[in-house]
């Protein structure tokens, strides 16, 4: 890893030298030594998610009460940062004792995150604990979605008293890469049952795990008050272990997509350095010509997609009424009996916006990417693979659920209930259809952009040192193919990059 990090700071000195950002690389590198893969603890309410990240923290750090519940999430992880609060864009710095709930310093918070030495976790550096609101509670799942899907790997906590998957939780986890990731379900509270007991009910929440959320073969264990959590540690001992492929597998990447635009400039230099001051000019004037083409071609692009997406999510919303419309009825009466909707109707508005989204949005980006890229490859240019999962991440990340509706629907009957129902599902698609569209639009025209300046920059200067008088700040041919040569090893070499200095 030190290799690696070391090849980031030679290609990013190389940038230096010959005038070009070294942003990508060394943020590339930042990103590097602050990595860890993320363990989210998730479960309801009182299911004892808290006491089991204290547990594997080897610390009482969260409040663990069957009357308060965790409001915030926190972050915990081997360091010595202490604890900084994130809230409103702004980083403030707090007492581990916020963390228990004690005062208001994580009043109004986003996150909360604790780089503590604590020796508990000394032996899993690359690794950190994120303790999460009860699914369902107060209306945090949407931003706890948005940090459970970064995360590297989960724990699904079920306490022994309910070892259920509600419809509601099974739509919330149902929005995160479960089957792409590490999971491990922990039973708690298993000091209250006999093993017989227990037994079945691993049972039941590994054939539930199965049939709602498509994880065939679960892996479960079980927690005891006097025992602790050995296997949950277990666990996040070998998140530690991936950690280190990961973290050098994101260091090689960002180092080709960081040295990347330097290469194509080294090269290009290299290419202008043996044509004469007459072609130089023509292939500035031709380069420019095209830039501004590509520039015109891809605000079409961008234009004529973000329609399509705002008409598809129009169409979709107008399209969920005949979906929605049978639900209506018992949401309007559940409502008038004083019954929270919700849960029963968060599943299946979810499963519409994510079909509406599947028929009307989804091909509108690939049909833009497609584009893109054969545009790409008019110009001789490449693009770097999208995300699979950047739309449906965009568009789950808009859905918030539907309490806040239910909330101000009153005594709503089942039109007035369809109509806000189908604005909702309209809202999602719109806001994340454009919230993909954009992600999408920065992968593809940013890469797109970046290779032309390199190859316009490279040009330039070779134009002005053939009429530079300062011989001194002149690159000549034989050098610009060594820092060629040199780039090519530190980013180059499959599996060796570690060794090349």
């Amino acid at each position: 890893m030190d290799g690696l990090l070391q090849n980031m700071e030679a290609a990013a000195r190389l940038c230096r030298k010959y005038g070009l950002s070294d942003e990508a690389l060394t943020r590339g590198a930042d990103a590097v030594r602050q990595f860890r893969v993320c363990v989210a603890v998730l479960g309801a309410f009182n299911t004892g998610k808290s006491a089991l990240v204290n547990a594997l923290a080897g610390a009482q750090l969260m409040d663990v009460s069957l009357c308060r519940e965790t409001r915030v999430p926190v972050e915990l992880f081997y360091g010595t940062q202490g604890v900084e609060v994130l809230r409103g864009g702004r980083v403030c710095r707090a007492d581990p004792s916020a963390l228990r709930g004690v005062g208001e310093a994580l009043a109004g918070a986003q996150l909360a995150r604790a780089g503590l030495p604590l020796p508990a976790l000394e032996d899993t550096p690359g690794v950190s604990l994120l303790d999460t609101p009860g699914i369902g509670a107060h209306g945090t799942d949407a931003q706890t979605a948005e940090l459970a899907r970064e995360a590297g790997a989960y724990i699904l906590v079920f306490g022994a008293d309910a070892p259920v998957i509600t419809e509601s939780m099974a739509a919330f986890l149902s929005t995160l890469p479960l089957k792409e990731r590490p999971v491990l379900c922990v039973l708690t509270k298993c000091d209250l049952f006999s093993e017989a007991a227990l037994g079945r009910m691993e049972g039941y929440l590994r054939e539930s795990a199965r049939r709602q959320l498509g994880l065939a073969g679960a892996q479960i264990c079980r927690v005891y008050r006097a025992q602790g959590a050995p296997p949950a540690a277990q666990f996040v001992r070998a998140q530690a272990q991936r950690a280190d492929a990961l973290r050098a597998a994101q260091a090689r990447r960002l180092l080709a997509d960081g040295a990347a635009p330097l290469a194509r400039y080294l090269a290009a230099r290299v290419q202008n350095s043996r044509l004469l001051a007459p072609e130089l000019a023509r292939k500035a004037e031709v380069m420019d010509a095209r830039l501004a083409k590509l520039h015109d071609t891809v605000r079409t692009l961008d234009e004529r997609g973000a329609a399509l997406v705002r008409e598809g999510a129009e169409e979709g919303a107008a399209h969920s009424r005949d979906t929605l419309s049978p639900l209506t009825g018992p949401l309007a009466d559940m409502i008038a009996a004083g019954q929270d909707p919700a849960l029963y109707a968060d599943g299946a508005v979810l499963c519409v916006v994510r079909a509406e989204a599947r028929s009307r949005v989804f091909p509108v980006l690939e049909m833009y990417e497609k584009g893109m890229r054969r545009l790409a490859s008019l110009y001789g240019l490449t693009l770097p693979e999208t995300p699979p999962d950047l739309a449906q991440t965009a568009v789950d990340g808009a859905f918030g659920g539907t309490a806040a509706l239910f909330a101000a629907a009153g005594a709503a009957g089942p039109q007035a209930l369809a109509d806000a129902l189908c604005a909702l599902v309209g809202r999602c698609l719109s806001e994340g259809g454009q919230a993909a569209f954009r992600a999408l639009s920065e992968t593809l025209s940013g890469p797109l952009y970046g290779q032309f300046d390199s190859q316009q920059k490279a040009l330039e200067d070779t134009r002005r040192e053939q009429s530079a008088e300062d011989e001194a700040h002149r690159h000549t041919l034989e050098e610009l193919q060594a820092d060629l040569e040199a780039l090519t090893a530190l980013t180059g070499a499959e599996g060796g990059a570690d060794d090349a200095v």
